[in-house]
């Protein structure tokens, strides 16, 4: 897998060194403007596709592509990471080659199909404009949101604001029927069960609203979809926005595949039951080392939520109700398996975090957040350990 994310890396790398930054040019009437959808790959930084906009020029032969996933790798990984991780990371819009921007997917054998607009002369040079415009140095960068701002949502405004009233907008048949969570499950709940887990621990209730039509193009798949059933205006009367659909690269059959390793549920289970055997059985030593491997495990966990939800530009990872489990208090009961005199004046939050877990239980469905199913048995984990311990210290 990183050799894989080298090897992405370095055509992205590449693209970007031969990209013709000097390539725009006025267009021809008779130019074809279309949206190119990519498919989902096999890696976690592909499974949900990516979209484009092309402009292929007969007249001037200019054939680019405006790609809208290019983003700054910085002086070093870790000057990267930091700022990926603070939601600070700049993306940027790329105009680069239709050559250019197929290698990648050609090499990873992902199908690409492109979505010719049916437009008027006077359409295509008003969306030529917008797209010039946004190109710009002063304006082609931009904050990415995976969510509210990412290669598919620009396009979609970009196309909405040149078309304005002569775009008519059909709602998509699943408008109010999943939120953004749901939406994200379709595509790794199976296949990939623990970025499903990471995914569900780090982002909060602000992706838990049903989302419009609109709002589910953050997809390129819906956004294809979307573009397929809009219409607009030519000549006084509405027609189909895409004139045609075109197979431009044919990748490998993916099947959703169903993950056969050991899983997140599995996991979770697996950690409940052995901590009940643990305290059955009250081994002296091994005891005190699980249960602080416990405290500390979700102490951190509250300590990196906290950190999502009050210092970086996220959005998605605010309002993460995850805290009310995994939160960094629970270091005071880590602390107090060291020393009976902290344990002893600590006995009554024993007892209390113990009855406010199980609360967390008893109240889940009013908890305005969808909860990974393996947190349930995590935190069961935390009723038992805090429970045991108001016993130990109360004896």
């Amino acid at each position: 897998m990183k050799n894989n994310i080298f090897i992405c890396i370095f055509f992205l790398l590449l693209n970007l060194v031969i990209s013709l930054d000097g390539i725009t040019q006025a267009i021809s009437p008779q130019v074809h403007v279309s949206v190119i959808t990519c498919d989902e790959g096999d890696e976690i930084y592909s499974l949900f596709g990516h979209s484009a906009l092309r402009f292929n020029d007969p007249v001037t032969h200019t054939d680019v592509v405006y790609n809208w996933g290019m983003f700054e790798f910085g002086e070093n990984e870790l000057e990267f990471e930091i700022k990926f991780a603070k939601g600070k990371l700049r993306y940027y819009m790329a105009e680069e080659t239709y050559e250019n921007f197929m290698w990648i997917y050609q090499w990873e054998h992902r199908t690409v199909r492109e979505q010719i607009l049916n437009l008027t002369p006077k359409q295509k040079k008003a969306l030529w404009k917008e797209v010039q415009w946004n190109y710009l140095p002063e304006n082609r960068y931009y904050k990415y949101d995976f969510f509210f701002d990412n290669c598919s949502t620009r396009i979609g405004k970009i196309i909405r604001k040149s078309l304005g009233v002569s775009l008519k907008e059909n709602k998509l048949p699943e408008e109010g029927k999943y939120t953004y969570r749901q939406l994200i499950d379709q595509q790794v709940h199976h296949s990939q069960p623990w970025s499903d887990f990471g995914i569900d621990l780090a982002l909060g209730a602000k992706i838990d609203k049903k989302t419009t039509s609109e709002e589910m193009q953050f997809l390129p798949k819906y956004l294809e979809k979307a573009l397929a059933q809009d219409s607009v205006k030519v000549n006084h009367s509405f027609v189909p926005l895409v004139m045609k659909t075109h197979l431009l690269l044919k990748g490998k059959n993916r099947k959703k595949q169903i993950y056969e390793g050991v899983t997140p549920i599995e996991i979770a289970w697996a950690i409940l039951i052995i901590s009940l055997l643990i305290h059955i059985i009250n081994i002296p030593y091994l005891l005190p080392v699980f249960d602080g491997i416990v405290f500390l495990s979700y102490s951190i966990l509250g300590v990196i939520i906290v950190f999502l939800w009050f210092f970086t530009d996220h959005q998605a990872t605010k309002m993460n109700y995850n805290l009310l489990w995994a939160n960094p208090i629970h270091i005071v009961a880590f602390l107090g398996l060291f020393s009976k005199r902290i344990q002893e004046k600590i006995s009554l939050f024993y007892l209390v975090m113990a009855f406010y877990s199980f609360a967390i239980i008893l109240f889940w469905i009013a908890i305005p957040q969808e909860f990974h199913e393996a947190f349930r048995p995590l935190i069961l984990t935390l009723v038992l350990t805090y429970y045991y311990w108001f016993r130990k210290v109360g004896q």
